[in-house]
C-alpha cells in the first residue's frame, strides 16, 4: 500500500530532476554561447568579418545543443548596458540597428560575409543591415555598444511539465578600441 502511494511521487521527482537538469544544461549552453559571441564581436570591432567570427564562436560554444537548436541570433546596436534589441529586429534585420541570423547562417562560408559601409563587397551579405565596418571603434569619436541576443526552444522529454520552454539570453559589451 505504501509503495503504491510513494512510487508515483518518487517517479515525479526523478523525472523532474531529469527534465529540469536537461533544460538547465541547455540554458547554460545558450548563456555561454551568448557571452562567447558577444566577446568575439566586441574584440573584432569594425573588422568586416566580425559577425562571421561571432557566429563561429557561438557555434563552438553551443556544441552541446542539438543541430539547428539555435533559432535566432541577433547582433544589435545598443545604447548602453541595459538595452535590448529593437522590437523590429525580432522579425528580421533592420538597417543601422541589427543583423539577424538563423540556423542556416551558421553554415555560411567566410566569403559570404563582408559588407563595406553602405556598399556591399559581397552581394546579399547577411551582415548588410548593420555593417560591422560602420561600428565606432575610436575612443575619440565614442565606442559603440554591441549586443548579442540568442534564443532556442528546449523540448521536454516526458511532457510532464509541458511540451517545451523558450530559452534566451543577451549580453551587451562596448566595442574594444582599435588602432586607427
Amino acid at each position: 500500500m505504501e509503495s503504491a502511494l510513494i512510487t508515483p511521487v518518487l517517479l515525479l521527482f526523478v523525472f523532474g530532476i531529469f527534465e529540469f537538469g536537461f533544460a538547465f544544461r541547455d540554458y547554460l549552453t545558450v548563456s555561454n554561447a551568448t557571452h562567447d559571441g558577444a566577446r568575439e564581436v566586441s574584440v573584432a570591432g569594425n573588422n568586416a568579418d566580425a559577425d562571421y567570427r561571432m557566429l563561429r564562436a557561438i557555434r563552438r560554444s553551443s556544441a552541446a545543443l542539438p543541430d539547428d537548436a539555435l533559432e535566432q541570433v541577433i547582433v544589435f546596436k545598443a545604447t548602453g548596458p541595459g538595452d535590448s534589441p529593437d522590437p523590429s529586429c525580432f522579425s528580421g534585420s533592420q538597417a543601422g540597428l541589427c543583423n539577424v541570423y538563423g540556423p542556416s547562417d551558421f553554415l555560411r562560408a567566410a566569403d559570404e560575409f563582408g559588407c563595406n559601409g553602405s556598399s556591399t563587397v559581397t552581394p546579399n551579405a547577411p551582415d548588410d543591415a548593420w555593417c560591422p565596418t560602420t561600428r565606432q571603434v575610436s575612443v575619440g569619436t565614442g565606442l559603440d555598444y554591441v549586443g548579442v541576443w540568442i534564443t532556442t526552444t528546449h523540448t521536454y522529454i516526458t511532457g510532464l511539465f509541458g511540451d517545451s520552454v523558450t530559452l534566451d539570453d543577451q549580453l551587451i559589451l562596448k566595442v574594444e578600441p582599435q588602432d586607427q
